[in-house]
């Protein structure tokens, strides 16, 4: 046994002595949060993240008016529609003689009501070099990305907003009689990972302009027609952007120059700690929300994305779904009428009931796309027969032999 269970139990058991303690200070951190957001006032938040601009090390979203308001669940439709798409990959080996990868998008359209229907798909995409493992400048060709990682992550991320993009498409022109419809992907509309230092501007053009929000454009333009919104739905996030807002109401200074006042002090120390060190924007909504209410609606204000996003801008609220906290984000486009930030609320909060804590369509859409160890497997073994049956012999690194063997 490679792993010492004895020896890492003992050091789970200092670890939660240590929690215990964390624990507490945490209850303190929240209480004096929540504290500050019954006092918001919006104006004066405004200005001093106007005055604060380029100094405040953090970056909180665009407040509502009242941000700890809890809104009810309204009500659902008779008959409406919900499109779920998924993804999944199977990304670069690096062992193996040909540099592919795959990726395979689930969708899964749901139709509730007088005429209730559904439908199950998957759609995999073989990706082979030369061209198309890679992305090239097209002012200059020869300087181009391999296509792995996070790059291949933001890839399939376009991949489940096109395939999205064509399903509404579809349906619009499919329904004589239109009803509503949701699309619902998962995860964060926000590819801040394309956005990092270091990530050439072609790539961002190809990926994120011309891929992500060329789809998210295109399902813009059919929501023009037909009664049609677009969400994303984040389980048990991560995201800290109210408590980066938490912060800013709690530093004392009327301008929030984080270095010239707190550069030197330490962290966990400094005056905006002792509301939000440690916290998730969850540990606040779960505090603030009814069991199937929703937050005020908040705007992202990543200066990065605001350069590339346009209509496309991030807002979202948090949802108490009566399972967790969860995160749902829509284009600022889809969720300019308060009708479709209700339809989705409601949509979300029905499906989730029907998926046991997670949106029906989702979990339909994951069940399509997901690629297990053994299809893993079979697409080796095809890759191995096809190179093979051609001519070329496929070859494997030593460390790769080397872990299919047991000596010991």
């Amino acid at each position: 046994m490679a792993l010492d269970l004895e020896r890492t139990a003992h050091q789970l058991d200092t670890m939660m002595s240590g929690l215990k303690d964390f624990s507490s200070v945490q209850t303190d951190r929240l209480g004096e949060s929540l504290n500050l957001l019954e006092g918001f006032v919006q104006e004066v938040f405004l200005g001093k993240l106007d005055t604060s601009s380029g100094l405040f090390q953090w970056t909180p979203p665009i407040f509502p008016e009242s941000p700890s308001k809890s809104i009810k669940e309204p009500s659902i439709p008779v008959d409406y529609s919900v499109v779920g798409v998924d993804g999944s990959h199977i990304d670069v080996n690096r062992h193996i003689p040909v540099d592919c990868f795959l990726i395979n998008t689930g969708s899964a359209y749901l139709r509730y009501g007088a005429a209730s229907e559904a439908h199950l798909s998957s759609s995999p995409k073989l990706f082979v070099p030369p061209d198309e493992t890679v992305i090239s400048d097209p002012n200059n060709p020869h300087q181009l990305l391999q296509i792995q990682g996070t790059i291949l992550g933001a890839i399939r991320a376009v991949k489940e907003m096109e395939t999205l993009a064509m399903h509404l498409k579809n349906e619009e022109l499919a329904n004589s009689e239109p009803v509503p419809v949701v699309g619902l992907v998962d995860g964060t509309l926000l590819l801040l990972d394309l956005l990092r230092p270091g990530i050439p501007d072609f790539v961002i053009d190809s990926v994120l302009t011309e891929g992500f929000l060329g789809a998210l454009n295109d399902i813009k333009k059919t929501a023009e027609k037909s009664e049609i919104v677009v969400a994303s739905y984040i389980s048990l996030p991560g995201s800290d952007e109210i408590i980066d807002g938490v912060r800013m109401l709690a530093c004392p200074y009327t301008k929030s120059d984080c270095l010239y006042h707190c550069g030197d002090i330490k962290k966990g120390t400094r005056p905006c700690d002792s509301a939000s060190e440690g916290l998730l924007d969850r540990d606040i909504m779960s505090s603030l929300l009814e069991e199937g209410g929703r937050s005020e609606l908040f705007k992202s204000n990543f200066h990065v994305a605001r350069n590339y996003y346009g209509d496309n801008e991030i807002t979202f609220f948090y949802l108490n779904t009566g399972y967790e906290i969860a995160r749902v984000e829509m284009p600022a486009w889809a969720s300019e009428k308060r009708g479709n930030i209700d339809l989705v609320h409601a949509v979300v909060m029905e499906q989730c009931r029907k998926g046991g804590g997670y949106p029906t369509a989702l979990m339909e859409a994951h069940e399509q796309a997901v690629i297990s160890t053994s299809d893993r497997q079979y697409f080796l073994n095809l890759v191995e027969e096809v190179l093979e049956r051609n001519g070329i012999e496929f070859t494997t690194s030593q460390k790769d032999r080397s872990k299919r063997l047991r000596w010991l």
